[in-house]
């Protein structure tokens, strides 16, 4: 009951936002509209990650869609996305990933845009299930040399993991919250990119009182953050810094105060193109005695493009989740090479290549591989296709 009158409040609403700002905003005549298909299969000899795990063969499903009316200060769009993977179900349950959004945008001044997007996500695997909806809503206000935005966020999440490190199962029923954000900001423009800062505050609430060990999850949270962006000789680089504490409502969890980043680079070097990237970021987790889990990436990939058609990826990659109050970790090591051929017409192919290594407390398992090839067809219903090159760097191996 409580999560239909929580529906019906905050959910309903949203609804009618961007349709409402649809109405009110000048129709554009420009349409972009895009999409694709995939298929791909191949074997993971493991791919639960887990001691005594076996080997399964499994196929992949993807699809996309990008539909925009206008432009993004003053149009409307549409974006879908999604992948699923089937494995034998005596080894592993599907994995399945869907994201559609629905955004509209005006500006009722020459500077000034009001967005609002409202997106639906589902991420569900063999031991993890998130189901999140989320109401974004961003006034900005940009000029030649500087820009001032704010944003007001709400989302309500539907949460239940596996608890892998006592080889557990999912919780009887989901753990439910919803998360609200105000953001401002600032952002100073340079002939070569921005540098900027900005303030999150936000208020994650767990509907019911307590989890299922009796513990009261709810908390908020503060993160200012310092960023910025630059274009030095075609080098694309980014950056922020943030502070990040969390307050619980309880002693029943410490205070969080942790120090996130992010950081990227993408090199173009002739033919070749290198890719560095670091992030440091936070997110919710349902495991006992743990509300935060605390996640480090690095990241190094390296690309050639032969010609028009050929190119090829190399990717190596270290993750470590820390689950905060619970000491558990675990770390991912992983290594992989893809290589995407471009038959022409918005048809690509893809064949790769990977291995990684999965460590937690006490234990160590051994190297996993994962082959596959696929196949993926691009539309254009309006707007251009990306290159082989493009293509082969962003069809990594999975993360695992």
């Amino acid at each position: 009951m409580i999560r239909r009158k929580l529906f019906a409040v905050l959910v309903v609403p949203w609804l009618a936002t961007p349709a409402a700002l649809a109405q009110t905003a000048t129709p554009a005549p420009d349409t972009l509209a895009t999409g694709s298909i995939g298929l791909r299969g191949g074997f993971d000899s493991n791919p639960t990650d887990s001691e005594g795990g076996r080997g399964s063969a499994f196929e992949t499903q993807t699809f996309s869609f990008d539909y925009l009316r206008g432009a993004e200060q003053e149009g409307i769009g549409v974006k879908l996305a999604g992948s699923n993977t089937l494995y034998d179900p005596r080894v592993a349950a599907p994995s399945t990933s869907v994201v559609a959004a629905l955004t509209a945008a005006l500006r009722p001044a020459p500077n000034l845009t009001l967005r609002t997007s409202l997106t639906t996500t589902v991420d569900d695997s063999w031991s993890r299930r998130s189901q999140a909806e989320q109401w974004h809503n961003r006034i900005e206000y940009e000029t030649s040399q500087f820009r001032v935005f704010a944003n007001l966020d709400a989302t309500v999440t539907a949460l239940n993991e596996r608890n892998i490190f006592a080889n557990g199962g999912f919780l009887p029923s989901d753990e439910n919250f919803v998360t609200v954000t105000a953001l401002s900001g600032a952002a100073y423009k340079t002939g070569f990119g921005e540098f900027g800062a900005s303030v999150a505050a936000s208020r994650v609430d767990y509907l019911e009182d307590s989890d299922y060990l009796g513990l009261d999850r709810s908390h908020d949270t503060l993160q200012p953050n310092a960023f910025f962006s630059a274009n030095l000789r075609g080098a694309e680089l980014e950056g922020s810094v943030s502070p990040f504490a969390a307050n619980f409502d309880t002693s029943d969890f410490d205070p969080v105060r942790q120090l996130l980043y992010t950081a990227k680079a993408k090199i173009p070097l002739g033919a070749w193109t290198l890719g560095l990237g670091s992030t440091r970021t936070v997110q919710d987790t349902t495991l006992p005695f743990s509300a935060i889990d605390l996640t480090q990436a690095h990241e190094a990939s390296v690309s050639y493009k032969f010609d028009a058609h050929n190119a090829v990826n190399f990717t190596a990659r270290f993750k470590r989740d820390d689950y905060l109050g619970l000491g558990a970790w675990s770390t991912t090591l992983l290594g992989g090479v893809d290589f995407a051929h471009d038959f022409g017409g918005g048809l690509l192919g893809t064949a790769t290549a990977s291995v990684r290594q999965v460590k937690q407390p006490g234990e160590t398992l051994p190297w996993s591989l994962n082959l596959q090839i696929g196949l993926q067809k691009q539309f254009d219903f309006g707007g251009g296709q990306k290159a082989a090159a493009d293509n082969a760097a962003g069809a990594k191996p999975p993360a695992s």
